[in-house]
């Protein structure tokens, strides 16, 4: 359990940060979503609003979430963004799918609870970890002369108070 503590210790900034920048997707999508629930099938209804909301995370969280990190080239960093937002679709549509398929249930409640509940959860979690891991990167260590420093993995060093002061700048 002391590791999950320090993790959290480590990343809460982001995690803050990524909470965030996720809520005010959630509400996009949730508004979305149920403009598009009447005009069009459920599970268009669902991609068309998690890939709005998408666009909008990748803003957020380039410029807020994660400006401290390393920047890649803009194409590259938002084309690996836009894969792992698909991922996150495909986890948060198959929800819907498999609520509307196989439970045989295609009622705005139904429908609202797999995509704005079970699949924003399981997305969400996803899409934290990609972005942490591959999108946003953080910086390798380099020694004095810029080699590459390679890391052992250990416990997370926590944080000091100072550090990371400017969260909400």
């Amino acid at each position: 359990m002391s590791w999950l503590v320090g993790l959290v210790r480590r990343l809460w900034r982001e995690l803050l940060g990524f909470g965030a920048v996720g809520a005010v997707g959630y509400l996009s999508d949730t508004i979305m979503l149920n403009l598009l629930y009447h005009h069009t099938p459920s599970v268009v209804a669902s991609a068309i609003a998690v890939s709005l909301s998408t666009l909008m995370a990748y803003a957020g969280n380039r410029l807020w979430t994660f400006r401290a990190r390393e920047r890649r080239q803009t194409r590259a960093e938002f084309g690996l963004f836009v894969l792992v937002s698909a991922g996150g679709l495909l986890i948060t549509v198959s929800c819907v799918s498999f609520t509307v398929d196989v439970l045989g249930d295609d009622s705005r409640l139904a429908t609202n609870v797999a995509q704005l509940v079970v699949g924003q959860i399981l997305g969400t979690l996803f899409r934290f970890w990609a972005c942490h891991t591959y999108v946003f990167p953080e910086a390798a260590p380099t020694s004095q002369d810029g080699a590459a420093v390679p890391t052992v993995p250990g416990p997370a060093k926590p944080l000091d108070d100072h550090q990371g002061s400017d969260f909400l700048v």
